[in-house]
């Protein structure tokens, strides 16, 4: 009975740790509950996992936190070692558990050193070492250390135990990362073009709405949000088509609709049909997309002037033709006479190597001048 108690005490503790070290690929940092559970349930001093990244592999979470000496250590690992396959913790065999005196020489000076930096403890007389590798091609060490006994042959059996749960874990966390990294970059992309959009019920108001359009609401411009949650254009005119959109969309049609918001800072929104595939249990009846410039008309057109060579003035006009305005019309805005704004536009195009308005349209939205 005491043999069997102790089996399925020691299956908990196990069962724990694993859940623990799954739910520690969302952690930030992670795993941070998973070492401390570790650390308890071996009686270690101290508990750390190692990263290694593409650059610089001693990335550490460690238990007890403690000075991070990661800096000392690349610098030691680039003076003693010529490439990452000669440092000793490279060599350490996959799932296979290492005491401190395996994972190093201890007859050399430079490998000790590499030992205790490795730890992250010079007083770390005693150790488990294991490396395990994420499906990707990522590498993980996981460390337990003590200062006065050594570890039993059931820590190192369960250290073992948790290997692959380890590599399945550390591929999931490195999959989080790279997505991640991916949304990061999209979503600084959506920033720079200054993309938004509305989710819109039957009374305009906001289901729900991206980072950028509740920014543009918050700064409270052009757009707002009403005290019962409808969307607002503070154009009279913008108001009107949005109202007669939502109406004619209640009566069952399925239409597009474009306005245009303002002029400093540039801003447009096209009025249109939800997707039909959406997920969940909220249907917009329509979504209101808005795009426009973050940067100002002065700032624009310097960027405008440095990409296609142009004067200040030409890269001014470029943009107001490029913005669908007549000649004439960017003529009055600009200050200039009718015969200098022809006279500028055959200079845009020549430089920019169009053949008109609509090729100067096509050229300038796809070019970088779109992510300013």
């Amino acid at each position: 009975m005491g043999y069997e108690f102790a089996m399925s005490v020691i299956l908990s503790e196990e069962h724990d740790l694993i859940a623990a070290l799954h739910r520690g690929t969302l952690g930030a940092p992670p795993w941070q509950d998973f070492l401390e559970q570790l650390r308890r349930r071996t009686a270690a001093d101290c508990a750390g996992l190692f990263f290694q990244g593409e650059h610089d592999w001693l990335q550490s979470i460690r238990i007890p936190a403690s000075v991070d000496g990661s800096d000392e250590g690349n610098d030691l690992y680039r003076r003693n070692y010529e490439s990452a396959s000669q440092l000793p913790h490279m060599a350490m065999r996959l799932n296979r558990v290492y005491s401190l005196d395996e994972l190093a020489d201890a007859k050399d000076p430079g490998q000790n050193r590499f030992k205790a930096l490795f730890m992250q403890d010079a007083d770390i007389r005693f150790a488990r070492n294991m490396r395990v590798a994420e499906p990707n091609g990522g590498q993980i060490w996981i460390s337990l250390g003590r200062k006065a006994s050594d570890f039993s042959a059931s820590d190192g059996a369960l250290l073992g135990a948790l290997a692959n749960h380890l590599s399945i874990a550390a591929g999931t966390h490195a999959e989080l990362e790279r997505q991640r990294l991916k949304a990061g970059i999209s979503a600084d992309a959506i920033m720079r073009l200054n993309f938004g959009w509305f989710m819109l019920d039957a009374g305009g108001r906001i289901i729900d709405m991206s980072e950028q359009a509740e920014a543009i609401v918050l700064e409270g411009q052009t757009l707002r949000k009403s005290p019962d949650g409808r969307l607002i254009a503070e154009n009279t005119d913008a108001q009107a088509v949005m109202r007669k959109f939502l109406q004619r969309r209640q009566a069952g049609e399925s239409l597009a609709r474009t306005i245009h918001l303002s002029d400093e800072p540039w801003l447009d929104m096209l009025l249109t049909n939800p997707p039909t595939d959406l997920p969940g249990t909220l249907k917009p009846l329509g979504v209101a997309f808005i795009h426009g410039e973050r940067s100002n008309s002065i700032e624009r057109s310097q960027h405008v002037a440095n990409l296609f060579g142009l004067t200040l003035q030409e890269a001014r006009l470029a943009l107001h033709i490029s913005r669908g305005v007549t000649i004439k019309e960017a003529a009055s805005l600009l200050g200039l006479t009718y015969e200098t704004a022809r006279l500028y536009s055959k200079r845009i195009y020549t430089k920019t190597g169009t053949k008109g308005q609509a090729d100067l349209v096509r050229l300038i939205l796809a070019s970088i001048v779109a992510l300013t």
